[in-house]
């Protein structure tokens, strides 16, 4: 029962435009490139035309293949209420009180997908689930396949522009009308924006492979560089997954439980989530508590406050998070025009989002007021 469950709940992650969108971009441009192809090298019409449909739809059924992967299988998830082993290792370890449990290391909680995620890697909306322990690998090969796709895809699409073009004044072989130069202008298009964005994703992710390290985790390290260079006092940092390029390579591709993972012999276990830990108090003692002076109904173009509001919106994905008078919250990050913090629920939970920075003030300056 509990697999059925969890398989339609998968499934469900298609139920989202960003799944939808991928699964037609792709299969546009993949019919798209067959049709005006077939125009000038017909599949059954030469050896080569033949060859070149079977390297094409290989490559594309590869490629979503390993797209399909990484949706249904997921990041894989801790498990609800995990604890150590050993009960002296949970001062190591963050607790999350929406999983109920300890994070293990390389774990993090998806405030998306409401669970604590496997290495994650970072919540990627085209496939509306993360990227993380179980569909990593997937993920990176349908990005590299994909790219290989785009670039023929578009070489024969350019070559049949340029028999449309070469035909002018000589026997018409292509009849090429206004609807057909449309079509070929969204496909060329498309495959070559697939071709630059997934380009740069892979070129990250590479990076990410030889270092054994996340997204999340390369910026961990980052603050911890950082923390040292203003603190000199503080022990050296030694990323502890970092095990050589050949081993790291090793790692990513082989199969384990998600939880232990091989470190380096100078680091220990917990060296990361140490450091997370003191991380955490940092970021802590930086909060700042307002109380909420205007009501936001957590659109992400709020026109109420004005278009400097919303011509700054933060690019990212994470959630608007409503609010009402009289809320408290406690802020973490500022920007000109928004702020990112979270309140506390009845429930004991949290809520957190980015919010217009006209629908707070300090504390202190509304005591003022009310006095």
């Amino acid at each position: 029962m509990n697999n059925l469950q969890l398989s339609r709940s998968n499934l469900n992650r298609f139920a989202h435009w960003g799944p939808f969108l991928s699964i037609v971009i792709y299969k546009f441009i993949t019919l798209t490139t067959l049709y005006f192809t077939e125009l000038w090298w017909p599949c059954f019409g030469s050896l080569g035309g033949f060859l070149n449909n079977a390297l094409f739809l290989t490559l594309f059924v590869i490629s979503f293949s390993c797209y399909l992967k990484s949706v249904i299988a997921g990041p894989g998830f801790l498990p609800l209420k995990w604890k150590p082993n050993l009960e002296e290792d949970e001062q190591y370890l963050q607790f999350c009180r929406i999983c109920d449990g300890y994070k293990a290391p390389r774990v993090h909680h998806c405030h998306k997908c409401n669970r604590c995620v496997l290495k994650m890697d970072h919540h990627c909306p085209w496939l509306n689930t993360c990227v993380g322990y179980s569909n990593h690998p997937s993920f990176v090969i349908f990005i590299f396949i994909s790219i290989i796709a785009s670039i023929q895809s578009s070489i024969l699409l350019l070559k049949t522009l340029l028999l449309v073009l070469a035909q002018y004044g000589h026997r018409v072989l292509i009849y090429f009308p206004l609807k057909l130069t449309l079509l070929w202008i969204t496909a060329f298009g498309l495959a070559v924006c697939l071709i630059l964005t997934l380009s740069l994703l892979l070129y990250i992710q590479l990076k990410y492979v030889l270092k054994n390290c996340t997204n999340i985790e390369d910026w961990i390290v980052g603050k911890a560089i950082s923390r040292r260079e203003q603190d000199p006092s503080l022990p050296p940092f030694i990323y502890p997954y970092n095990l050589g390029p050949i081993n790291n390579i090793k790692t990513f591709f082989s199969k384990g439980d998600g939880i232990h993972w091989p470190v380096r012999e100078e680091c220990g276990e917990y060296d990361l989530t140490i450091e997370q830990l003191e991380q955490k108090l940092i970021k802590e003692s930086w909060k700042q508590p307002m109380k909420v002076i205007k009501n936001y109904n957590g659109r992400w173009f709020p026109l109420v406050f004005g278009l400097c509001v919303c011509c700054q919106i933060p690019w990212t994905d994470e959630t608007r998070m409503p609010l009402n008078i009289g809320d408290v919250i406690q802020v973490t990050r500022f920007r000109k025009y928004w702020m990112y913090g979270h309140k506390n629920l009845s429930n004991g939970t949290r809520l957190r989002g980015w919010f217009p920075k006209q629908c707070v003030e300090t504390l202190s300056t509304s005591s003022k007021k009310d006095k």
